[in-house]
């Protein structure tokens, strides 16, 4: 019984990880085809750690060329962080987006979101169509993309690497950032060597 559990629990995330791949993508697309290249109506709101974009900015922008193409319910400042805002999607799925645009966070469902576990029920990626001026491009070689991907910041491209980056990053390390990137990988499967456990 707790395999059938674990089995369905991972064909649920693999489900809505697919969806929110495929829905962000066409929302871009659609973007693309009313306002042209991506790179035309990027926007650079900073890093990490130096967001520029207040939250504010930055909903107008989502909202101006990705949220339109949506099913949004909602969306909310985060509580948690003045450097974000929560995207409700009509599936009771959630984007947390940061206010430096690029680095996006998928949670499942709203218990996602209030118990966070990167890898199970929270998933990180990014769109990050340009490099920006403050990005290096060693380690964003993976990750520059006119599309919305899994985080890869920093991989070294391997299989490998995307459980063991010793970086951190790896899937099964402590922020388990590259576990999305490794599930695209195979096929948009969890597969048997996955390092979390549902």
């Amino acid at each position: 019984m707790p395999a059938l559990i674990a089995n369905h629990r991972k064909q649920e995330v693999t489900t809505k990880l697919k969806k929110i791949y495929s829905v962000m993508n066409q929302a871009i697309s659609a973007s693309v085809a009313e306002y042209g290249d991506v790179e035309t109506w990027a926007i650079d709101c900073g890093s990490s750690g130096a967001p520029t974009c207040t939250t504010e900015e930055a909903i107008v922008w989502f909202n101006e060329y990705i949220g339109k193409h949506l099913q949004i319910t909602q969306i909310k400042e985060d509580t948690t962080s003045n450097k974000k805002f929560n995207v409700y999607l009509s599936d009771g799925t959630i984007l947390n987006v940061s206010t430096y645009i690029y680095d996006m966070f998928f949670f499942t469902n709203q218990k996602a979101l209030d118990n966070p576990k990167t890898g199970i029920n929270r998933f990180f990626f990014r769109f990050n169509p340009v490099l920006e001026a403050h990005q290096d491009a060693e380690q964003n070689k993976y990750t520059v993309s006119p599309t919305f991907e899994p985080y890869t910041w920093d991989w070294d491209g391997t299989r490998e690497g995307l459980i063991n980056a010793g970086n951190g990053y790896g899937c099964g390390e402590q922020y388990n950032a590259y576990c999305t990137k490794l599930i695209q990988y195979e096929g948009w499967q969890i597969p048997k060597d996955y390092p979390l456990r549902f």
